[in-house]
């Protein structure tokens, strides 16, 4: 039955109860527990600095910033001190937005245009990647019609492949991306070595620091052996950064820079043809609450360099013993770490052993990997300060799942999973074209109709998501990536819709 609006107003009391029966089911961010996408420093004042930030400018829209200038100077400082960060000269200027993905769209649609402008409109653009990349990349070219070629990356540096990435440049690729670090692996790819093919070809290169744009600088200053990636080197066009991540600030915050502002002129939208208010967006988003904007520029300004150092070497320490833990436990690293590692094993089910953890509290992210490309499965850990306190206890969970995992044989639903896998993977051909991709979104919409209330409750997913997903993990990664795609599609859709 779907939910009305209350006939009366619900007391404060009441309201502040149940939404704290609904997130009581939700892991806790604070805790040290979590190796995803929780950015947590373990400072508390921090936090509440933060919170009176965003309540001082929680009702001010940043869509009219003639109304509230206070977004002008708050973004200012914001963008200086990224730009700082990053070596830029006084012509570097930039956005604030409200994520990664928001700050990639901006950095696609100005190469976009750059490209346009410079060759017509006689082709599809391209951006040309490593398969390590960021899948907002995918996201922004399909709203924006690009196209993207992934290609492999070095397999024992797990980083970029230079002359994969060459060989793929066309005189349609419009732009290159470089990560730094990647999110799956944590490697680092060599900026400088791409920057040389983007200026000899005259192609923009962004480079991906949504992740590494606010620690590694401080984690360089610590000691860390930490390759140049920023605008010291001659070609990078753009950088993306998140202060959400690693700044520490409540998440919604991220900041798109330009080499000079002509590039940033090509991120905007302006809109006079109607008959209301002039419209300037800088960022995608129009009405945006100033309260993220407030907190970020709160967070950034109570921590300080030293602030942000101190937080660096709590990483390094941790990240360290986390390595040593690994591989005292027979991992392999995949690559140099930066403050994410990916530890990988050809004698475990790595997706159990995420479970096995998961049971003792321990979020640590199972990855598919492409054994095409060399790439095998692996457990993902983003590494934060406050794992410094934790980090002793995890290995030691780790070193008692390894054994339980080692000393258990295969069980009926993992072959179960391999074979439904291999079922579905006959929908999807090698190569789709657009009449291919109707008729297999057409057979796997049959498909969800008879059998998807079935794979929901077979993957115990009728009451909600389990904390345990491993075999969920496992499914997806036997499946071609356009059908694997179309069933957690179809799942998320489900649970959205279903509301548990």
């Amino acid at each position: 039955m779907r939910k009305t609006l209350p006939e009366k107003g619900l007391g404060s009391e009441e309201i502040l109860m149940k939404l704290k029966e609904y997130s009581s089911e939700d892991v806790d961010p604070f805790s040290g527990r979590l190796f995803t996408i929780a950015f947590e420093p373990g400072v508390e004042e921090l936090r509440s600095v933060a919170f009176e930030a965003m309540k001082m400018f929680a009702f001010k829209n940043m869509l009219d910033f003639t109304e509230f200038p206070s977004m002008i100077r708050m973004e200012k400082d914001l963008v200086d001190i990224a730009t700082s960060l990053m070596h830029g000269d006084e012509e570097v200027t930039g956005t604030f937005t409200f994520g990664g993905t928001e700050s990639v769209f901006l950095a696609v649609k100005a190469a976009r245009d750059n490209f346009i402008l410079k060759k017509g409109m006689i082709t599809i653009p391209e951006i040309v990647m490593p398969v390590t990349g960021h899948p907002c990349y995918d996201k922004a070219a399909e709203y924006m019609g690009l196209k993207v070629k992934r290609v492999r990356i070095d397999e024992e540096s797990f980083t970029a492949d230079v002359d994969a990435i060459n060989e793929a440049i066309t005189q349609n690729t419009a732009m290159i991306v470089a990560s730094t670090p990647n999110w799956p692996l944590g490697t680092i790819d060599p900026v400088k070595d791409l920057a040389e093919v983007a200026l000899d070809k005259g192609i923009w290169l962004h480079v991906d620091a949504c992740v590494g744009g606010f620690v590694l600088p401080f984690m360089k200053k610590e000691g860390e052996k930490i390759p140049d990636f920023d605008f010291r080197i001659d070609g990078v066009c753009s950088i993306s950064m998140d202060p959400h991540k690693y700044a520490y600030t409540p998440i919604g915050a991220s900041i798109i820079l330009f080499r000079n502002k002509s590039y940033k002129f090509l991120s905007q939208f302006a809109n006079l043809k109607w008959p209301g208010y002039p419209i300037i967006n800088p960022a995608v988003l129009s009405s945006r609450s100033e309260a993220l904007l407030a907190a970020a520029w709160a967070t950034v300004h109570f921590l300080g360099e030293e602030g942000y150092r101190e937080l660096a070497r709590k990483i390094i320490n941790a990240k360290n013993r986390i390595l040593k833990g690994f591989r005292d436990a027979g991992y392999r690293v995949l690559g140099e770490p930066s403050v994410i590692a990916a530890f990988t094993s050809q004698e475990l089910n790595l997706f159990r052993l995420s479970d096995e953890m998961a049971k003792k509290g321990w979020i640590i992210m199972p990855q598919k990997g492409i054994p095409n490309m060399n790439i095998p499965p692996s457990l993902h850990l983003t590494i934060t300060p406050i794992h410094d306190q934790t980090a002793d206890a995890m290995l030691e969970d780790l070193k008692v799942c390894t054994e339980e995992v080692k000393g258990t044989p295969p069980s009926e639903a993992e072959g179960l999973l391999e074979t439904f896998g291999l079922i579905l993977s006959m929908l999807a051909p090698g190569e789709m074209d657009i009449s291919e991709l109707g008729k297999l979104i057409s057979e796997m919409e049959k498909a969800m109709e008879e059998y998807g209330p079935r794979i929901m409750q077979v993957l115990g997913l009728e009451k909600g998501f389990p904390k345990e997903m491993g075999s969920i993990f496992q499914l997806l990664a036997y499946l071609p990536p356009e059908v694997a795609e179309m069933l957690s599609s179809y799942i998320v859709l489900e649970m959205f819709h279903r509301g548990i």
